[in-house]
C-alpha cells in the first residue's frame, strides 16, 4: 500500500554531517558540527523542502554496517534538537547500512524513515562488504515496533553486487518485503540510472514508490518526476560545504512549477 508520505511529489533534502568523532577526518570541532548541521536544516526548511535527512555524509573513510558509540551519541543529539523544529518529515541515514543503529536512533527521535543501502541485495566497495539486511531488520522492527518507513537502496552507489541482481529484479524483491520506497541512484552497469530506466522500473513495480537518490538538478528534475515519486539533493544544494538558500529555493520553483 502506498503511504501517504508520497501524496505528492516529494523533495528531500539532505542534512550532510562533517566527520564525527572516532573518524580519521573528525577534526575534534564537535561544537561546529552540530552549529552547522542545525543551521542547514533550518535553511532547508526555509527554502521549501518537503522533508529532510541528516546523514554522516562526510565520514571517511566509510564504515561498513556500524559508526562508532563516540559519533552515534553526537549524531543522536543533533538529530534530537533537529527533530524539535522540525516541522517536515524527518529522516536518518547512517552510513553504510547502519540499520541497528538507523532503527535506535529513529525509535528514540520519532523519524519519519530510515534509508539502508543493502536491504534485499548484498553489496561490496570500497569499505567493505554489506549484507543484505531485511531479515534482521524484520526482527528488530517487531520488537521495538514504530512508524519509521524503510527506504532502501537497489545498486547503492559506488558498489558492486555479491551477486549482482538485475536491478529491477531488486526492486521486486524490495517491494515483497517490508520497503516503502525503493532508491535508485545506479543501473546494472554501475553509472548513474537514465530517465528510461527509472521509466522501467516504473513499468516493472507499477504504484511502488521510487525515489532517485543522485544526480538529479534543475534541468533534469522534471524529467526524473515524471516517474519517480520523490528526489534526494545533497551536493545539489550547496555551496561549499553549506546549504545555499538561492539553490534550495530556485530549486523548488522548478519543481512547483508543475508539482505543487
Amino acid at each position: 500500500m502506498r503511504n501517504e508520505f508520497f501524496k505528492k511529489k516529494m523533495i528531500i533534502g539532505m542534512v550532510h554531517l562533517l566527520p564525527l568523532p572516532g573518524n580519521a577526518a573528525y577534526q575534534n570541532n564537535k561544537d561546529e558540527i552540530e552549529f552547522r548541521a542545525i543551521e542547514d536544516a533550518k535553511t532547508l526548511i526555509k527554502g521549501g523542502v518537503d522533508a529532510i535527512a541528516l546523514e554522516n555524509f562526510s565520514d571517511w573513510p566509510q564504515y561498513s554496517t556500524e559508526i562508532p558509540l563516540e559519533a552515534y551519541s553526537l549524531m543522536l543529539n543533533i538529530a534530537t534538537k533537529i527533530k524539535a523544529f522540525c516541522n517536515l518529515p524527518f529522516g536518518i541515514n547512517i552510513e553504510m547500512n547502519a540499520y541497528r543503529q538507523e532503527w535506535a536512533m529513529a525509535y528514540a527521535v520519532g523519524a519519519d524513515f530510515i534509508r539502508l543501502e543493502a536491504f534485499v541485495d548484498n553489496r561490496a566497495g570500497s569499505f567493505g562488504y554489506l549484507e543484505a539486511c531485511s531479515t534482521p531488520i524484520a526482527k528488530i522492527m517487531k520488537d521495538y515496533p514504530s512508524n519509521t518507513l524503510l527506504f532502501t537502496d537497489v545498486h547503492t552507489a559506488e558498489t558492486y553486487g555479491m551477486p549482482n541482481i538485475p536491478i529491477n529484479e531488486a526492486a521486486q524483491n524490495a517491494k515483497n518485503h517490508d520497503s516503502a520506497a525503493v532508491i535508485i541512484t545506479e543501473n546494472d552497469f554501475n553509472q548513474r540510472v537514465t530517465i528510461d530506466e527509472v521509466k522501467a522500473m516504473r513499468e516493472a513495480v507499477g504504484d511502488f514508490p521510487i525515489i532517485i537518490g543522485a544526480g538529479v538538478k534543475c534541468e533534469n528534475v522534471l524529467n526524473y518526476l515524471e516517474y519517480a515519486d520523490a528526489v534526494i539533493v545533497g551536493r545539489g544544494f550547496k555551496k561549499g560545504e553549506h546549504v545555499d538558500l538561492t539553490l534550495v529555493e530556485n530549486f523548488m520553483k522548478v519543481v512547483r512549477s508543475k508539482y505543487d
